[in-house]
């Protein structure tokens, strides 16, 4: 499972990098105008039927059953599943991608009511959630194919994907600048490629999908996990559209509300998705075949490393957010377009979300625990709860806040719908988690030395010695998040945090290793 993950991660680090790159490119050549913001609602509106009846159908749905079916039932009855799911798939993807396009203007008006105040912000957005609305069809068909190779423990290829969609963004981008239409267009290829780079894989695992209709036993189980899931996603990307509705309104949020609220969530999105959903991901497969063999003390288990391994990483990441949110976003992002005022926005709403990583990638294990025992209702009402409490905290926080108010409302809200969830799989499973408390206060003490430490590397040298050149911040930056890397390691050992015992005993087993190779070289 940790095999897995690190794949998983590896791969998605790729794919950030280059994410990072597209998004500073964006900055550069957008900034927080109008035509980042249509952009950034265009492509909000088919992202948010994605994940409602996409990747987290491959999560809660496809992979629980199809790893079931395959272990009880063997691989024939499995490949016979994936195609009677197939024709389905393809055919709901394909009407909800052209039922998109025909309504685009009505979704626009729902998802950013504001932009009705400019009529030239409105057409644009309207016409690029046109172009963008295939997309929903194409990932869905990538996600349907992630989840077959997922159930048989097959990771790489599926995470390949999201590195092609960002290199055809960077494309578009320069073969059409005005009106982000070359952008949308390269969202459009890169869901090609997604689908096209798994097909290999399929084959080599004995699948031959086929344009017909058949019928298998599973499909009825996918159902029924698949509706509470939709309705679970649903729920969350309400919240995620209460947010969109909330900043649209510049006079409550400020001019760029939009834009700026989508590139601090995208730096936040690089630990949930390298650690969190990457974690998650992995030990689905194993904690679905553990669930069917009714092996309870292996979920115990399973269920506790991906939580602890989770939060170990998360932790020190918000903490990191917190205190290098300014240099981080004013070294990557601030240039052209991108102004001082953007960064500052920018920075205040990266802070208020980074309190509450933890809790986002804690659900993301948690849930998918639930889900390998078939429960999606209980993720459902604990997200309904969550949607609740956002929805009043944005409210009353917008005011004094404004866009920061939104991101600390989410957070709350995740830590909430954390509490719940862990909760729920206590009592599915029994105690998992001895000692859980005392570890996460002495790694979040270790966090906050580290955070402090990089801070203080950074302030020495943009303000001790004057450095200002792009170039020496960049290096500056690195070095501060190097110390601080080290910093946490050292305080972790002082505090007694185990695995930060085992990276530095890996480390010096490998320091060993070069050692004796270099004195057999020279003998």
């Amino acid at each position: 499972m940790l095999r897995s993950a690190g794949i998983l991660g590896a791969l998605t680090a790729a794919s950030r990098v280059l994410g990072f790159a597209r998004d500073a490119l964006i900055a550069a050549v957008y900034g927080t105008s109008t035509t980042a913001q249509a952009f950034v609602v265009a492509f909000r509106i088919p992202n948010l039927f994605r994940d409602l009846a996409g990747e987290g159908a491959a999560n809660s749905a496809f992979v629980p059953v199809f790893s079931r079916t395959r272990l009880v039932e063997g691989k024939d009855s499995w490949a016979a599943l994936a195609q009677a799911v197939w024709s389905q798939v393809l055919i709901g993807f394909i009407g909800v991608s052209a039922l998109g396009i025909v309504a685009a203007p009505a979704l626009v008006s729902v998802v950013a009511p504001g932009f009705r105040n400019d009529p030239a912000l409105y057409d644009l957005t309207v016409r690029l959630t046109r172009v963008l609305f295939p997309f929903i069809g194409l990932i869905g068909v990538a996600t349907f194919f992630m989840g077959l190779l997922n159930s048989v423990h097959h990771f790489t290829l599926p995470s390949v994907g999201p590195v092609l969609l960002n290199l055809c963004m960077i494309g578009g981008i320069f073969l059409w600048k005005p009106d982000a239409m070359g952008l949308a267009w390269g969202v459009v290829a890169g869901g090609v490629l997604q689908a096209a780079v798994q097909w290999p894989a399929l084959l080599h695992a004995g699948v031959r999908l086929r344009f017909k209709f058949s019928w298998h036993p599973g499909v009825a189980r996918i159902r029924r996990l698949l509706v509470p899931r939709m309705i679970g996603t649903g729920v969350y990307q309400t919240s995620v559209l209460v947010d969109t509705i909330f900043a649209s309104f510049s006079s409550l949020v400020g001019p760029g509300g939009i834009a700026a609220l989508y590139f601090a969530n995208r730096f936040l999105q690089l630990p949930m998705a390298l650690f969190g959903i990457s974690m998650a991901q992995a030990a689905l497969p194993t904690l679905a075949q553990q669930a069917a063999e009714n092996d309870l003390p292996a979920v115990r288990r399973t269920c506790a490393l991906a939580l602890r391994s989770s939060l170990f990483v998360a932790i020190p990441s918000s903490i990191g957010l917190i205190f290098l949110g300014h240099p981080i976003i004013r070294t990557l992002l601030e240039r052209a377009a991108f102004t001082p005022e953007s960064t500052g926005v920018t920075v205040r709403t990266l802070q208020w979300y980074a309190v509450g990583l933890a809790s986002m990638c804690a659900v993301k294990v948690l849930a998918n625990t639930l889900y390998a025992f078939h429960d999606t209702w209980t993720p459902v009402r604990s997200a309904a709860v969550a949607l609740a409490a956002n929805v009043v905290l944005n409210g009353i926080l917008v005011w004094p806040m404004k866009l920061a108010g939104l991101a600390l409302a989410t957070s709350l809200s995740s830590t909430a719908n954390s509490l719940h969830l862990y909760a729920a799989v206590r009592r599915r499973i029994g105690p998992f988690d001895e000692g859980l408390a005392g570890w996460m206060a002495r790694v979040s003490a270790a966090s906050v030395g580290m955070g402090a430490i990089a801070w203080g590397v950074w302030v020495g040298g943009a303000e001790g010695l004057g450095i200002s050149h792009p170039a020496a911040l960049a290096a500056l930056l690195v070095a501060a998040i190097a110390s601080g890397m080290v910093s946490f390691l050292g305080f972790g050992l002082l505090l007694g945090v185990e695995e930060t015992r085992r990276i530095a005993s890996f480390i010096r087993d490998r320091l060993r290793g070069l050692t004796t190779d270099r004195d057999d070289f020279q003998g």
